[in-house]
């Protein structure tokens, strides 16, 4: 599931990556404040437009501070790889997928992108 603030468009193709917990490794909230702070200043210097999401377990008990991205798939792998996470969400034409970064795994077809989005308000 994914938490937003705004819909989402059906037209566009993005990332959704997070810094937070590399390599599946759960950190303290303030570590990864701090995680976080430094990919959204990375992704200010690199001009690429982004927006908040939470990624999250389906019973919400889980929840990872994240950004759709709006980058080429092979960039948001390469950014994944630089803020040590396993793997990427792409979003194209509806479709999620799982991509691995630092996992050597195959992507991975999950299903439709928008039943899985919840919108905080709009």
């Amino acid at each position: 599931m994914f938490l937003c603030h705004q819909r989402l468009g059906q037209d566009i193709s993005f990332a959704i990556i997070s810094a937070q917990n590399p390599a599946g490794d759960l950190h303290h909230p303030s570590q990864n404040l701090l995680l976080d702070k430094h990919f959204s200043d990375f992704l200010d210097q690199l001009n690429l437009p982004y927006r908040a999401i939470i990624g999250c377990s389906p019973d919400l008990s889980f929840q990872e501070k994240s950004w759709a991205v709006l980058c080429e798939k092979s960039k948001a792998v390469d950014l994944a790889i630089r803020f040590k996470q396993n793997a990427i969400y792409w979003v194209e034409a509806g479709k999620l997928f799982l991509v691995p970064a630092l996992l050597q795994h195959q992507e991975e077809y999950l299903g439709a992108f928008y039943p899985r989005q919840i919108v905080l308000a709009e």
